[in-house]
This record gives C-alpha cells, structure tokens and sequence, in this order.
C-alpha cells in the first residue's frame, strides 16, 4: 500500500470517528461530543484567524507599516490608511484585561455600528425592495403568465391568494389601535381612514387569517429543514457503511 494510499485511509478512518462521536449525541450528553465539538470549533477559530492574518492584518496593516518605516508619521495618507486601524487594533485588544475594557468600547461600537449599518442596507435593498417588488408582479399577469401560463380562474385564484396573504400576514403585525378607539382590541373591529372617509374593515378577520398564514409558512420552513437534517443524517450513514467497508477490506485479506 503506497503512502498515499494509506494517507486516505487514515482520513477516512479519522472523518468516520468524528462523525460517530458526533452521533453519539443521540445517547446523550457526552466527552466524545464535548471533545468533537471542541475540535470542531478550534479548527474553525484557526482557520479564521489565519484567514484574518493573510487577508486583511499582513497586506493592509503589517506589510505598509513596515514598508513604510520612520517616515510614515510625516505622510497623511499612510497616518489614516495605516496608524489608526493600528490605533483600533490596540484598543480592541485592551478588552482582554477587565481593567482596560473600557478602551475597546471604541473599535467595538465602530464594528457594531458599520455592521448593523450594512445589514440593515443588506436587507433593504436585498430583501426588503425585491420581496416587494416580486409581489407587486405576481399581481400582474402580463409578468407572471408567460412563465406559468396560468390564465383565467386559476390566475385569478392565484392572486386572491398571495393577495389576501400579503395583506393578512401585515395585519397580523398591528398592535396598536386607530386614534379615537383606545380600548380597541387586537381583534376588535378598525376603523381605517381612506380618501372616502373612515371605512369599517373586517380587522378581528385579517389578524387571524395571517395567523394562518404564518402557521402555515413556518410548517413548511419547519418541513423543509427537517427534510435537509434528514438527508445529511443519511448521508453520513452511507458515509459510515463505506468507511466501514474500505478498512475492513484494506487489513482483512481477500477471500
């Protein structure tokens, strides 16, 4: 057996000993878990910390500081480019120590910040706007049947669907009641002002009908997960029955 064969062998034999200790969960609580997960998360921490150091901290902060030299105080642009992501870095490391914890509230309300900035941004124009967009067109047959060719009642049935969801799934989300109805219910009859006046709409019908609405959509989330579980459940399952099969082939002698 060559080297690279054994090299795959023991492979094999290490992923199915992890995979089965991981498994072991099913029994319970316990060290062969515990020492999987554990490894499992150093690797994960090494991996991005290496990441970390080869992507951003060497190119963009090691390698021009020490090119750089002396004179990157008297350059402007290396001072912002270079020493305060420096700066930050330092404070962001003083959090280690309880007595300096405090310095590090800056870089950490910096990241916390620009993130929630670009997730809120992330999910505006990249969830937000296009859900409601491909909602408006499902509306439109002139978008919609060229792709599913539904046309007349089941078109229309269609519609009244996704309409009545869209609406009654809102519905569900308005907890507070119309000015001059202060002891209005959450289920209780609304009011809701239009071009035409104050329009009686059948509210204590739309919050339940989005109750509906949601139950069924987390069901089918719920399904869809499970189903996934199942599947990679049963993937590594087969993965066992093989490794299984190749060390019991590779050290029993053939027949």
């Amino acid at each position: 057996m060559t080297d690279a064969q054994l090299l795959e062998l023991a492979g094999t034999a290490v992923a199915a000993l992890l995979t089965i200790m991981i498994l072991s969960y099913a029994l319970g609580d316990n060290a062969f878990f515990r020492l999987a997960s554990y490894l499992f998360i150093g690797v994960a921490a090494g991996y991005a910390g290496a990441v970390a150091w080869h992507d951003v901290l060497q190119p963009r902060l090691v390698d021009p500081l020490l090119a750089a030299g002396p004179g990157i105080l008297s350059d402007s642009n290396q001072l912002t480019g270079v020493i305060a992501p420096l700066l930050l870095v330092v404070l962001l490391l003083s959090k280690v120590a309880p007595t300096t914890a405090r310095l590090g509230g800056l870089p950490v309300a910096l990241m916390v910040g620009v993130g929630a900035g670009v997730v809120v941004g992330g999910a505006i124009t990249g969830t937000l706007i296009p859900q409601t967009l491909a909602a408006m067109d499902s509306l439109n047959p002139a978008v919609v049947a060229p792709q599913t060719g539904e046309t007349g009642a089941e078109r229309l049935i269609n519609v009244l669907i996704v309409l009545l969801g869209t609406v009654s799934t809102l519905s569900y989300f308005r907890f507070t009641g119309r000015s001059g109805q202060p002891d209005a219910g959450r289920y209780a009859m609304r009011r809701v002002r239009t071009p035409l006046g104050a329009i009686p709409i059948p509210w204590p019908f739309l919050p339940f009908l989005g109750e509906m609405f949601i139950a069924l959509t987390f069901g089918v989330m719920f399904a869809g997960a499970l189903a996934a579980v199942i599947v990679v459940l049963i993937e590594r399952l087969q993965f066992l029955a093989g490794a299984v099969s190749v060390l019991l082939g590779s050290f029993l002698p053939a027949p």
